[in-house]
């Protein structure tokens, strides 16, 4: 902006023009209003755009300031521009940066921080929470994709001038909503989602079709929290943290690198969790380490250089259930729990729930130092399609089963991303096939979302001939892998940000179906080759329910590293 010509009305100016005691009245007016405008005041920098630039008083200078920055300022409204375009000329204040003088209009400045951000409204990009509050976690209600968002305030501003949370009115729903959601016009709305739309018939559910979008994300990459390249996993469960110096013995004595340890299980937590104790005391009760003493354990670990990941049973939950029935799936014609697949289930749908395991997941995270978080039992019960007639399933936002999955794991992902720690999900091994299952895991869903996939495709919990295998499939791990991991590999080659996958693999023994087959080395060998022969060579868990250490001291021979570091 180039200044050209500057107009100072002088005193002798005044007295000319007014003529006699009118002038000296002019004049100290003029004078007292002078003594006024010499006055500085802190203001703050205001714009819609994150930046704005502001010229120097005299020469061909500007500046660039971030909305939000504290200024130093002084009325100057005798200071006029002269320029064809601005015949009137502008009022400005004087801005004191550095020692040199800048140009700023009232438009630009506010006298409350609050008020900096002058953006009025936006439009929802994508399904996302609304926060109750301006740090979150706690969840107010849901705005829906394309929905108008009235701005009625907003949480920080950011280093560079963006905002991290909107407060916001969308659609009658009020909360915080992160700024990524949030685009300027309902155009870009449409911009925010890969041109990527699978319709798939819910195999089970009578036909529904689903329309699933997938946004470009960025898969978690934290410096201070490398996760190695092939991860090779050990589960322990929430009894061993008594025991930890030898599994710590079992991983410096071979190429085991991770463990991956239970924080909460569906019969109770591992520890005693102040989270827990807030939003279930029923299920705290039933913790089965101290908080001091699980902590401790998982330091150990850590300080022998393995990479942890916290295991967290989320949809399935019977204490959580006990002590909060107004969240739990129940008799379409009661208020009764509905007992499924053995257990109580909270809902899905219900953000309560999202909060509660959220929250012990921020816990498990900050507290613990966990390097990932994994959620289990992310779904609704198997074989639900049986009883949907018979279930209320609180379903408050009208969501398709997939749709509460994947919002979910949106939650997930944005609360751990800030936290610097990835995200893993379980899933059935059926999803390696291309439909929605009926308890709503559909694989490029959540592998455009999650950092890690963790299927579970055990070998035993197949039918005997799958994939036309002629031997019971359960006898030959690697044919069987082999088979599943190339339709593995067909649902992320349409996934657009596909996760990394590490297979959770069999650790124990087929007594309860014929053939019985003993688990050896060797068959955990197998399973693992199967995986890599078709490029899922991103690790493994073993998964042996006791974390018996007999068994894992002789598996750990064959989880030999097998891809360069």
């Amino acid at each position: 902006m180039k200044l050209k010509k500057w107009v100072v009305i002088t005193p002798a100016v005044l007295l000319l023009a007014g003529g006699g005691i009118f002038g000296f009245i002019k004049y100290r007016e003029y004078q007292a209003r002078l003594e006024e405008e010499k006055k500085r005041e802190t203001l703050y920098v205001a714009s819609e755009e994150y930046t704005v630039e502001i010229p120097a008083r005299e020469g061909e200078e500007t500046l660039t300031l971030v909305r939000g920055t504290p200024v130093e300022t002084r009325v100057v409204p005798l200071v006029v521009k002269e320029d064809k375009d601005d015949k009137e000329g502008k009022e400005y204040r004087l801005v004191f940066i550095d020692d040199k003088e800048y140009l700023m209009t009232d438009e630009q400045l506010v006298s409350d921080v609050k008020d900096a951000v002058k953006e009025k409204n936006g439009f929802v990009t994508l399904p996302a929470v609304l926060y109750r509050d301006p740090e979150g976690p706690a969840i107010a209600s849901q705005a829906e994709k394309g929905s108008e968002a009235e701005i009625l305030g907003y949480a920080s501003i950011l280093p560079d001038g963006s905002v991290d949370r909107y407060l916001v009115n969308a659609g009658g729903q009020q909360g915080y909503i992160r700024s990524e959601y949030l685009a300027k016009t309902a155009d870009a709305v449409v911009d925010t989602v890969a041109d990527v739309h699978r319709d798939r018939d819910d195999r089970w559910g009578g036909g529904d079709a689903y329309t699933l979008e997938y946004p470009i994300l960025e898969k978690g990459n934290f410096p201070d929290n490398p996760m190695p390249r092939e991860v090779r996993t050990l589960y322990l469960n929430k009894a061993t943290i008594d025991y930890i110096d030898d599994y710590i013995s079992i991983a410096q004595n071979s190429d085991v690198n991770a463990f991956i340890i239970d924080v909460k299980e569906s019969d109770g937590p591992a520890y005693n969790s102040p989270v827990i104790a807030e939003y279930s005391p029923t299920s705290n009760e039933h913790a089965f380490n101290s908080f001091d003493s699980y902590k401790a354990a998982i330091q150990k670990c850590k300080d022998a250089g393995i990479y942890v990941i916290g295991r967290i049973v989320t949809f399935k939950d019977d204490y959580y259930a006990a002590d909060h029935p107004e969240y739990v799936l129940t008799h379409a014609d009661s208020d009764d729990p509905f007992l499924l697949s053995g257990a109580y289930w909270p809902s899905p749908y219900q953000r309560a729930v999202w909060e509660y395991n959220i929250r012990l997941a921020i816990e498990a995270v900050e507290e613990m130092g966990f390097n990932e978080i994994n959620f289990d039992y992310i779904r609704f019960p198997d074989r639900i399609d049986l009883f949907r007639d018979s279930i209320d399933f609180r379903n408050s936002f009208d969501e398709t089963m997939a749709q509460a999955v994947n919002r979910f794991l949106f939650y997930a992902r944005d609360e751990l991303h800030e936290r610097g720690v990835y995200l893993s999900c379980d899933v059935f091994g059926e999803t390696s096939n291309d439909y929605v299952a009926a308890y709503g895991q559909y694989w490029p869903m959540m592998s455009n979302i999650a950092d890690v996939m963790c299927a579970m495709p055990y070998p035993d919990h197949f039918a005997t001939h799958d994939y036309g295998i002629p031997q019971a499939v359960w006898e030959v791990p690697y044919t069987l892998l082999h088979y599943w991991s190339y339709y593995v590999c067909q649902r992320q080659d349409e996934t657009p940000c596909p996760a990394k996958v590490r297979t959770w693999i069999q650790g124990f023994d087929t007594n309860w179906k014929e053939p019985h087959v003993e688990y050896t080395a060797q068959k955990i060998s197998e399973q693992i080759e199967g995986l890599y022969s078709n490029g899922l060579d991103d690790g493994y868990m073993v998964w042996n329910s006791p974390s018996e250490l007999w068994r894992y001291i002789s598996y750990a021979p064959a989880m030999h590293a097998r891809v360069t570091e």
